[in-house]
């Protein structure tokens, strides 16, 4: 399978148990100076608002203030209300529109049938029956590159439309999903040539719907009144991730008034990120942003403005330090909705991985009582993301599980995630 054979991380199937746990969350309490570190015990309890990935986004639509989750599967879109009711929204109309405009990837051997392969989705609080999505597209069946083109259905999977791209642009300009609170934007951009340069400014075009996907509008990508203004910048198509490792923005936003438009510059110090990678911008209802990035030496970086962060210091895990290699299947962290940190640990190839848990004001990880499959030697993690009640974590390949069935996700509630004894 010649084509098939680089790395592409959004390829999976997520069929998950899901169990619905009410999650507990705090006011944080930070004390920190900007530039200096300090260590994770003295951060108190921060509480996650709003989750960001990097990279090609995630395959996994969990946020910290909803129960509702969904996650890409082989036959579209698995969407739950986490009280262990789950919708399929079939994609099955998705491949032949693909390749009536030219851009699906080639068949697997001996198949005339174009695919449909989700990568990406997001999903909006305002419009339940919405979801966008992103799929795997190339030009003319060659690969890599490998594109996302962004699709989103407003009747659950009875049928999908292209999302138009802004005037100037095309499908394969599509560039990631920005997520608020209330909404999500379609980022486009057809410079690659990031991560920006000190110095270097640019103002980023979105496609932006009020209607839930039935109508458009195009706007400069603008900040949101009175929160945050850090995101990742534009994705550039994939390539061969396990060759070369691809640079992606941290972008910080600043409002001219006279203009009423945004320029994004890099954000300081944290000006990128592996694209190969799994980090994440964690918003906190203080109005904090974290990043998660354990490819860093420091892998838990938080600030206030989003040109000054700070460093948090984290014990070490089976006695080595956090972060500081690249590994864009291991070494996955995640803020989770009640405050811990969570982390994969274990060695691919070597060790099977497990889940580590550091509560907040802790000292310690801890081993999980949370039991991933023991194949993970060979089959790594390669997302996790939390929703309110639910960590889903999600794998390379199918895993078998407990219950006699492979799965390429599993889902443990929050409340049940405790230090194994």
């Amino acid at each position: 399978m010649p084509q098939w054979n680089v790395l592409i991380f959004r390829r999976l199937v997520l069929v998950t148990v899901l169990i619905g746990v009410d999650a507990t969350g705090a006011t944080p309490s930070l004390a920190a100076t900007s530039g200096h570190s300090v260590p994770w015990a003295s951060m108190g309890v921060v509480q996650p608002s709003l989750v960001q990935p990097s990279g090609w986004g995630s395959p996994i639509a969990a946020q910290p203030a909803s129960t509702t989750t969904g996650w890409c599967t082989t036959n579209g879109v698995e969407i739950s209300t986490g009280r262990g009711q789950s919708t399929l929204v079939s994609d099955a109309s998705v491949g032949q529109k693909l390749e009536r405009s030219h851009l699906a990837l080639s068949g697997l051997p001996g198949s005339s049938r174009a695919t449909a392969t989700c990568e990406d989705i997001a999903l909006d609080p305002r419009h339940p029956r919405t979801i966008y999505a992103a799929f795997q597209a190339s030009e003319g069946g060659s690969i890599p590159p490998s594109y996302g083109v962004a699709l989103v259905t407003t009747n659950m999977g009875s049928s999908w439309r292209f999302v138009p791209p802004p005037k100037g642009y095309t499908r394969t300009d599509f560039a990631g999903f920005i997520e608020r609170p209330s909404g999500v934007e379609m980022l486009y951009s057809s410079n690659y040539f990031f991560p920006l340069k000190p110095g270097q400014s640019a103002g980023l075009v979105a496609a932006t719907s009020a209607t839930g996907g039935r109508s458009w509008t195009d706007v400069q990508l603008r900040c949101p009144t009175g929160a945050p203004c850090v995101i990742f910048g534009p994705e550039a198509p994939q390539g061969a991730c396990g060759m070369s490792e691809w640079q992606q923005s941290v972008l910080v936003g600043s409002t001219y008034e006279y203009r009423g438009t945004t320029r994004w510059r890099a954000a300081g110090a944290v000006s990128s990120v592996s694209q190969c990678g799994s980090q994440q911008l964690v918003t906190t209802a203080s109005g904090d942003v974290y990043l998660v990035d354990r490819s860093r030496t420091r892998a838990l970086h938080f600030t206030n403005d989003g040109f000054h962060w700070t460093a948090v210091s984290l014990p070490k895990i089976d006695g080595a330090p956090v972060g500081g290699r690249f590994a864009p299947f291991s070494q996955l962290m995640t803020l989770a909705a009640n405050g811990a940190l969570i982390a994969v640990a274990g060695s691919p190839l070597v060790t099977a991985e497990h889940l580590e848990l550091l509560k907040p004001r802790s000292t310690v990880w801890c081993a999980t009582s949370a039991v991933l499959p023991t194949t993970t030697r060979q089959d790594p993690v390669v997302a996790m993301q939390s929703s309110e009640s639910t960590l889903v974590v999600a794998f390379l390949a199918p895993m078998p599980t407990g219950r006699g069935s492979n799965a390429m996700a599993v889902t443990f509630p929050l409340a049940t995630l405790r230090c194994r004894s």
